[in-house]
C-alpha cells in the first residue's frame, strides 16, 4: 500500500513484574502488500489477554515468546482492504490469532490452526466479539465446559482462576447455570 505507514507495538524489555510502558516501543514501517495467496487487513480491534503475559519473557513456555525487538503477538480483527486470495475479497472481515499488535496485517488465509483466518460476519454480532464470547475465549469455555465438563443437575461448578480469558467467561456463561439447577 504505497504511502501508508504500519504503526506497530514492539517488545523493547522484558518486563520484571507488571508491564509498563518502557517495556514497549511504537514502530512505523510501510505498509506491506499481500503476496500470492494472502490478504491485507487494516485492524479494527486487537486482543489483550492474561496468556500474553507469558509471552513477554525469555523464559521456557508452552509456546515461542515474543523476542526483543519483535511484534507484539496477539489476535486482531479488521477490514480487508487488498486481497490476493479467490475467496477474501475488499471489504471481508477478518480474524486471526496472528494478527499481532499492529495496524495493518498481512495474512494467510489458507494456514490451518490457530494462525489461519476466519471471516467474520458484521450480521451476527459486533465484530470485537469475534475476540471474546464468539471467538476463541468463549469457544473453549464453552466446549470445555459443557462438552468435556457436562455438568448435571445437582452438580457444583468451580471454576478456579477466572482471571483468564476462557475461565472468565465460563464464570460468566449463562449456560451453565441452567445445566447445574
Amino acid at each position: 500500500m504505497q504511502n501508508l505507514m504500519n504503526r506497530r507495538w514492539l517488545l523493547a524489555s522484558y518486563p520484571a513484574g507488571m508491564p509498563t510502558a518502557d517495556n514497549w516501543s511504537m514502530d512505523t514501517q510501510p505498509v506491506p502488500d499481500p503476496g500470492a495467496g494472502q490478504i491485507l487487513v487494516k485492524a479494527k480491534w486487537l486482543s489483550v489477554d492474561p496468556y500474553m503475559r507469558g509471552r513477554m519473557s525469555p523464559a521456557t513456555n508452552y509456546t515461542k515468546g515474543v523476542a526483543i525487538g519483535e511484534v507484539m503477538q496477539g489476535g486482531g480483527v479488521g477490514e480487508v482492504v487488498a486481497s490476493n486470495h479467490p475467496a477474501w475479497k475488499v471489504g471481508d472481515i477478518a480474524e486471526s490469532m496472528s494478527f499481532g499488535w499492529q495496524e495493518w496485517s498481512v495474512l494467510t488465509p489458507d494456514i490451518a490452526g490457530p494462525a489461519g483466518v476466519n471471516r467474520i460476519d458484521p450480521g451476527l454480532a459486533p465484530i470485537e466479539s469475534s475476540l471474546s464470547w464468539l471467538g476463541m475465549p468463549g469457544l473453549t469455555a464453552y466446549f470445555g465446559l459443557l462438552e468435556l465438563g457436562r455438568p448435571r443437575p445437582g452438580d457444583t461448578v468451580v471454576v478456579s482462576a477466572a482471571s483468564g480469558a476462557v475461565a472468565n467467561w465460563s464464570a460468566k456463561s449463562p449456560n451453565w447455570r441452567a445445566v447445574v439447577r
